[in-house]
């Protein structure tokens, strides 16, 4: 197979509406991942029957799917994931209620010890009726434990792949327990040697091991039917996440038979091992002891939510600093990867075919969307706004120098960057608009502004928040407002990898304003980021709930601090005067703060001292001067919240509510208030059942509590690009993903509003993904 046509995009739809029927026992695996999106590699299989299955289902899955017309169908049986993490099970959520809105009717979710609990874990925060969402925690050592340790069904076989598994190859014993059902069949006159797989439910077979130990689950074997006496394509589909691991494959029973049994032979292998770990000498001598075809499903820093992308491209015309150019957007595909592997990018698709000379080739009828090409983005701007050609032209030519957003500190900055800096506000008349210190003048940058559903333009709720404080040597410190699904990787599509994980190592409080998927989803993979750069424990305020579902997710303790959200409530006569700012840390002792904190009170019972003791370490932790949870009416335990600084600027947070008067109490005269709005006016009664706000009463909020700024967020996926801002009361800001801004530059964005929605309606892709 040629390996540019693996890459090369020549639709902008990933499934054609007449796919060439596949014959009996073949398959086709489609790639959906992104790795400039921080989305890892999920497989999806679909047999000649049409049933599919899903192999990991990592966060943001679902929105990604969506926007490339690559989601499962009615026909997905189960899903298989290697590990309980982010990264390989933290879309599940998300493409269950995606499913329960297509009225599936049933699912499977097997992976390895604790698989089951996360389908547990998603009725936390989420509610279907349908499908049924059955959990599987696959085995090994199966002999040993009195069970096949193994997925089967009408159409398929699935077998886990476990390190350090002593016992024999699983595809041998899965044989010779065939051969057995087959012969008690016969002695007793029954058709029971069909039972295990080929009825029409799905049986799993496992049994629980009485050890604790964690298994480490590094792939699986798919074998698909033909007929009832034949079988079909074979494909290995592989996960080592770590090169730790790779020295160990070898040992693997079933591996290793497969590497020496011509009758266990491997038609194609799927690796979505992690590059880093691919390109190891060990890595590819091991996979160079499978003959057959290999096919590698991680393009290089690839972007995958590409109409977002063109949208920042689009408002970067208007103004270059509160749109950035994504970082992503410089990404290269098919680097990062040299060997016989044929490189796989974003739905390219490989139909593994039976009793051909050729078993693997690119599924024809299954082609990879438009490339984001942004000279085309910006000539159609051109045409259809030739005001902006100049600006446009300004654009490109950032692109050429590779000015992408980031978070440098301007008292770090060179003479070329100044000088840099002075020409582009000199091309846009902005020569006044000097930055002030970001102690002073903090920066609010929005990484989500969409709702629950999926949107191709706008991902879940996530706003990062500068404190006035850093306590740490040096650079820039943060408070994250709300992490839906997907936030981790909106920051590394906006900043790329290093800063987003320095980003998450500063971050010092993520508030989580509700329950709901869409604002707390994301905590997980933020957490797995924050581990890997931090030692001490990553501060989380928020309903209970959330302690609840990270609980049952098998979150580590010990990477988290949580803290009720209700433990700051002011009470019924509001809050007293907040105490004084705490004095600056010494830079030689920056744990000092997590060490208080580690000791902070929480707890049913906790009183007015308590509380302000809560308070207190927070402010200490932060650098505020006030942190204030307000209740609202949305769902148990929804809160706003309202910070200040001991610099004299204030933000007030609404979370999703229904308007609230003490809400407005709470936040009078804050610099900008911050509120969802959900719904336009004429879907007045929706937003009511819902308890959202329309936009009006978002505005009527701020009016009441008389604040200076009022941002609107959290837009339905009925308004995809921009809201109307015809009759409207108060002049707002509309946030759209990627949008940054300095507290002093709020002004300035008031009055680009009109000029933003005009340029955001534009563009090829104006129909609503409603629709999709």
């Amino acid at each position: 197979m040629d390996r540019a046509a693996a890459s090369t995009a020549t639709s902008t739809s990933a499934v054609s509406s007449n796919p060439e029927p596949l014959a009996s026992g073949a398959c086709t695996v489609l790639v959906v991942g992104a790795e400039g999106d921080f989305v890892e590699p999920s497989l999806l299989v679909t047999t000649s029957s049409g049933a599919q299955y899903a192999f990991e289902v990592p966060e943001a899955y679902s929105r990604l799917a969506l926007e490339h017309r690559a989601r499962p169908g009615s026909k997905l049986k189960a899903c298989f994931v290697t590990e309980r993490s982010a990264r390989a099970v933290g879309g599940l959520t998300g493409l269950i209620l995606r499913l329960a809105a297509d009225g599936h009717a049933r699912l499977v979710v097997a992976g390895p010890n604790g698989t089951a609990a996360e389908v547990c874990a998603a009725q936390k925060c989420a509610r279907w009726v349908h499908p049924e969402v059955h959990g599987v925690n696959l085995r090994s050592n199966t002999r040993r434990c009195g069970g096949i340790g193994c997925y089967a069904d009408e159409a398929v076989t699935v077998w886990p792949l476990f390190l350090d598994d002593d016992c024999e190859c699983l595809v041998c014993e899965w044989e010779e327990h065939r051969r057995n059902k087959a012969v008690s069949s016969e002695e007793d006159g029954s058709d029971d040697g069909k039972g295990v797989d080929g009825s029409d439910h799905a049986r799993c077979t496992s049994t629980d091991v009485r050890s604790a130990a964690q298994t480490i689950c590094v792939g699986y074997v798919c074998e698909l039917k033909d007929t009832a006496d034949s079988l079909g394509v074979r494909i290995l589909i592989m996960n080592a996440k770590s090169s730790d691991h790779v020295p160990r494959l070898s040992s693997i029973p079933t591996l290793r038979c497969f590497s020496t049994k011509a009758c266990h032979a491997i038609d194609a292998v799927f690796h979505c091992t992690p590059t880093d770990v691919a390109s190891t000498p060990t890595y590819q001598s091991w996979a160079e002891s499978l003959s057959c075809e290999h096919f590698f499903c991680r393009s290089c820093d690839e972007l995958g939510f590409r109409a977002s992308a063109r949208m920042s491209l689009r408002l970067n015309t208007v103004d270059s600093d509160a749109f950035p150019i994504p970082k992503a957007l410089h990404g290269s595909r098919n680097g990062g990867l040299t060997g016989r592997f044929e490189v796989l990018g974003l739905c390219a698709s490989i139909r593994v075919c039976k009793n051909e000379s050729k078993k693997c080739k690119l599924d024809a009828q299954t082609l990879r969307p438009d490339d984001l090409q942004p000279d085309a983005v910006l000539n159609e701007l051109k045409m259809l706004r030739p005001d902006l050609a100049t600006s446009s032209q300004a654009t490109l030519e950032r692109i050429k120098r590779d000015e992408v957003a980031d978070l440098k500190d301007p008292n770090d900055e060179t003479s070329q960057d100044v000088a840099l800096a002075l020409k582009s506000r000199l091309m846009r008349g902005l020569i006044g608009m000097k930055r002030k210190t970001s102690e002073f003048d903090p920066e609010i940058i929005f990484l989500g502004t969409g709702s629950a559903e999926p949107s191709k333009y706008r991902g879940s709720s996530g706003i990062l928040v500068e404190l006035p404080h850093p306590t740490v040597s040096h650079g820039k410190s943060w408070l994250m407002l709300d992490c839906g699904e997907g936030t981790v990787g909106s920051i590394a599509r906006m900043f790329g990898r290093e800063v987003m994980m320095s980003i998450v190592q500063s971050l010092k409080m993520v508030w989580i304003s509700h329950h709901h998927a869409d604002h707390m989803l994301g905590v997980r993979g933020v957490l797995d980021v924050h581990s890997q750069t931090c030692e001490a424990p990553l501060t989380l305020v928020g309903p209970t709930i959330l302690r609840e579902w990270l609980e049952i997710c098998g979150v580590s303790k010990s990477s988290y601090r949580f803290i009720r959200s209700r433990d700051l409530f002011a009470g019924p006569f509001g809050r007293l005067p907040p105490p004084p700012p705490p004095p600056m840390q010494p830079k030689s002792q920056p744990r000092s703060v997590v060490n208080a904190h580690q000791s902070m009170p929480s707890g049913p019972n906790s009183n007015r001292g308590s509380l302000s003791s809560i308070e207190t370490t927070l402010i200490q932790l932060t650098g505020l001067s006030r942190i204030e949870a307000v209740p609202v009416e949305h769902c148990r335990d929804a809160a706003a919240l309202i910070i200040g600084s001991p610099s004299n600027w204030s933000l007030a947070y609404s979370g999703d509510c229904r308007p609230s008067r003490a809400f407005a109490r709470a936040a009078r005269g804050c610099d900008v208030m911050i509120h969802v709005a959900t719904f336009e006016n004429e879907l007045y009664n929706h937003a009511v059942r819902k308890r959202h706000s329309t936009t009006s009463e978002a505005l009527e909020t701020a009016a009441d509590a008389q604040v200076k700024h009022i941002v609107l967020t959290h837009f339905s996926q009925r308004y995809p690009k921009a809201i109307s801002l015809d009759s409207l009361s108060i002049e707002p800001i509309i946030a759209f993903d990627g949008f940054r801004v300095l507290l002093s530059q709020l002004d300035r964005m008031k009055h680009l509003q009109p000029t933003i929605a005009r340029v955001a309606s534009l563009g090829s892709e104006a129909r609503s993904e409603v629709d999709m």
